[in-house]
């Protein structure tokens, strides 16, 4: 099976013919790249990089650091590709994030991590998305009890069931799916005008799970070096 990290790979290198593009991490090894991999590119480039048209979707959710030199970006896309670049030489342009941005992040990866079978780390990130959750409800609480001192239930105590059910549910990528739902009711709570944008985590899901998380690549029909 021909996988989307490879033609991503050949689209970036038809875009800056220039450029020196390098690949890392899975996609180096068929044995170990499947449908929850990632693309690691490391790209040298003297002009500024559009990032959405080059990837040709919407970023849905991002982080952005800086090490040696480098610019990092680990994106996840709208269409469900995940996509870690290291840029130098040039800057690369990344819209402004979603104001659940880190959410969303967390989200896709726990989903990859679980479909996986890595429960320990999608459990460890879901966990903060219900934290944030319950910090949303609490404020929710505080606002129709007006007081921030609670001696008996309020309404909103009811919303932790929802949290401990999924928890009760077997492990797997749809407990991130739950997970951002959770997150996504609780936030509307107090913020009205916040609307839940899932599409992203339901893509990078399907993609995942498209061949049942397996199906290995068994051989790379394009030059990577």
């Amino acid at each position: 099976m021909r996988r989307w990290q490879i033609d991503s790979l050949a689209e970036l290198r038809r875009s800056y013919p220039d450029a020196e593009v390098t690949p890392y991490g899975s996609v180096l090894e068929p044995t170990l790249l499947d449908s929850w991999s990632d693309l690691d590119v490391a790209i040298r480039i003297t002009s500024v990089v559009d990032l959405e048209s080059v990837l040709g979707t919407r970023i849905w959710a991002s982080q952005a650091a800086r090490d040696a030199g480098w610019q990092v970006i680990r994106l996840v896309l709208d269409d469900g590709r995940r996509v870690d670049l290291k840029i130098a030489g040039a800057e690369a342009e990344v819209p402004a994030p979603a104001s659940d941005n880190q959410i969303r992040f967390d989200a896709a990866l726990a989903a990859a991590r679980f479909g996986r079978g890595n429960d320990l780390i999608g459990l460890h990130l879901v966990l903060g998305i219900l934290r944030e959750s319950l910090v949303h409800r609490m404020v929710a609480a505080d606002r129709q009890e007006e007081r921030i001192h609670h001696r008996h239930a309020t309404a909103q105590d009811a919303h932790a069931a929802d949290l401990a059910a999924l928890l009760r549910a077997p492990l797997g990528p749809t407990t991130a799916r739950g997970a951002y739902e959770l997150y996504g009711a609780s936030r509307a709570e107090v913020d009205p005008d916040f609307v839940a944008a899932p599409g992203g985590l339901e893509a990078v899901i399907a993609r995942g799970t498209e061949d049942g998380g397996e199906g290995l690549v068994t051989q790379i029909d394009i030059e990577l070096a």
